[in-house]
């Protein structure tokens, strides 16, 4: 059953924590496959993972590149090309229907207001269909 972890963020936004989490995620081995609403996002999350940390490096595409398969990230707006991985770490406002297909799921709410309301319904939809969901306040 997939495990679903929901970081409650009150102060750090959701795309510059990803890049932490991401990182955290590569070093104990796992692949990721970060999820966004559109093609701007991808485009704000690749850009991002390219400069949030001078001290780090990121291996990371976006979705259609042809080393997708062999890179440990992949940034996608488009379901369809989510390939095999261990975490997907989602940006969108909605379960993805395709999630089951991870062994963990990483939610990242942010503190605005609507963003938490509809957080709260992800967190019942997860538990509703059976899978273990933890929340983490990060304070950072």
């Amino acid at each position: 059953m997939t495990q679903v972890d929901f970081y409650i963020l009150n102060k750090t936004q959701p795309e510059q924590f990803s890049c932490l989490l991401v990182e955290k995620i590569l070093k104990q081995g796992h692949k990721v496959h970060i999820l966004t609403s559109d093609n701007q996002q991808s485009e704000r999350m690749d850009n991002l993972m390219w400069t949030y940390n001078d001290q780090s490096f990121l291996p990371h595409v976006l979705m259609d590149d042809p080393l997708q398969a062999e890179t440990p990230i992949n940034i996608s707006h488009n379901p369809e090309t989510a390939l095999i991985s261990d975490v997907l770490v989602n940006l969108t406002p909605k379960v993805p229907l395709f999630y089951k297909q991870f062994e963990r799921v990483a939610e990242l709410v942010s503190s605005n207001p609507q963003q938490r309301q509809a957080a709260r319904g992800r967190y019942r939809e997860y538990q509703q269909q059976g899978c273990t969901v933890v929340s983490h306040e990060i304070n950072r």
